[in-house]
């Protein structure tokens, strides 16, 4: 998995890791990076949510890969970047921290239904990471690095990283499944598909092209005369008149169609979308979106004109399978929206002090660190030391990137 990475489906990339939840009064373990960088110990409890802890080495974990996003978006650039507005009146700094607080509490409320639910990770699931982390561990081994190196330079701890990717690889995709079986709030009813299509506007079309324009040799494309267009436009009305009066008109309409339309076709002069268009709003030419939503289901469109010609429109049913199977992941970001607002957050004051800027120019210092000890294991793999003298030994120092690869997967 790419821990520099954020992905948008509908699941969140975050963490939320379990284990016990010490306070600050312990001491510190030697590996301990999120006490190394920021003071606090990685199991200390830095807020709650409906009561669940949440350690401070979860959401400094979540904190930097946040940051590092938004660096990848170049959001970072320019000595006051991070006082610069860039969302409803607030800050990179303030962005990030809340939005690093957002995904940690979606990660606990995930956690707290899983348990609902009865959904675990699975055992097999638990051998397959265990598999993935040996090849990890492999894989960082050729690049003159550790899989300890690796989980140091994201401000982590192996068995944090674990856990983040049991929650963010299995523990969701388990949950979402659990809540998709027969009768689950995922599986959509009649009435349910009437609000999700018309929520989002989603709409399901046929039409016949008839093109108002020659293709030129390099791919252009030349207008008609408008005596050209008038004998278009009469085909199309005509056209329109036989499909409504026929005893059949779809039927009709789809042979015309097929038969007509200068809408793409394959090399063997098929029509590349023969069942039609599934659209929302904004994908289609203004003219032709205006006419296709005022139509009802089975109605046909007086002719159209857009760039592209003349459009003869049929208005089609939008719930169809592959609607039906967009609508779980709709329903599952409803629903852990409706569950994330009914949680409360308790802030500790060691949440409040934070400093994203100073923790993430802490945590790019020690991933530069672990870049530097990589090179130098990889020039000792390269051009061994000569005889009587030592090669450098890895390092288990903290740093703030995966200095062998940012995008290793495990």
């Amino acid at each position: 998995m790419d821990l520099m990475k954020r992905g948008l489906g509908v699941f969140l990339a975050g963490a939320v890791l379990t284990g016990a939840l010490a306070g600050c009064e312990s001491k510190p373990a030697a590996d301990d990076v999120t006490y190394q960088l920021t003071g606090i110990a990685r199991d200390a409890v830095l807020l709650k949510v409906d009561g669940q802890p949440v350690t401070a080495e979860e959401y400094f974990f979540q904190l930097g890969q946040d940051i590092g996003y938004m660096e990848q978006l170049g959001a970072l650039s320019g000595e006051d970047a991070w006082e610069q507005e860039i969302s409803d009146g607030k800050t990179l700094s303030q962005y990030v921290k809340e939005d690093a607080l957002q995904l940690v509490k979606y990660y606990s409320v995930i956690e707290s239904k899983a348990k609902e639910y009865g959904v675990t990770v699975t055992d097999e699931q638990k051998s397959e990471l265990d598999t993935q982390f040996e090849q990890l561990e492999e894989s960082l081994k050729e690049q003159g690095g550790t899989l300890q190196m690796a989980v140091d330079a994201q401000g982590i701890s192996q068995e944090g990283f674990r856990s983040f990717m049991e929650q963010s690889s299995y523990l969701v995709q388990n949950l979402y499944e659990k809540l998709s079986e027969e009768g689950g709030p995922l599986v959509p009813t009649d009435e349910d598909m009437d609000a999700y299509l018309e929520e989002e506007g989603i709409y399901r079309v046929k039409h016949i092209l008839l093109s108002t324009r020659h293709e030129n040799e390099d791919g252009t494309y030349t207008a008609f005369s408008e005596a050209e267009e008038a004998q278009v436009k009469a085909e199309a009305d005509a056209l329109t008149a036989e499909i409504r009066a026929a005893s059949d008109p779809q039927a009709l309409f789809d042979e015309k169609m097929n038969a007509r339309s200068d809408d793409g076709r394959d090399a063997d002069g098929n029509l590349y979308s023969p069942d039609g268009y599934t659209a929302t709003p904004g994908q289609m030419v203004q003219e032709f979106e205006t006419a296709a939503l005022a139509l009802d289901v089975g109605e046909i469109s007086d002719p159209v004109k857009s760039e592209f010609g003349y459009h003869i429109i049929l208005r089609l049913d939008a719930d169809t399978d592959e609607t039906r199977a967009s609508y779980p992941q709709y329903r599952f970001s409803q629903l852990t929206e409706e569950w994330m607002q009914d949680v409360q957050v308790e802030l500790t004051d060691a949440y409040e002090s934070i400093d994203p800027k100073d923790y993430y120019t802490k945590l790019t210092a020690h991933a530069q660190e672990i870049q530097a000890q990589v090179e130098v294991n990889q020039q000792a793999t390269a051009s061994p030391a000569p005889t009587g003298s030592a090669a450098p030994e890895p390092t288990a120092s903290p740093a703030a990137s995966p200095a062998p690869s940012a995008s290793a997967q495990p």
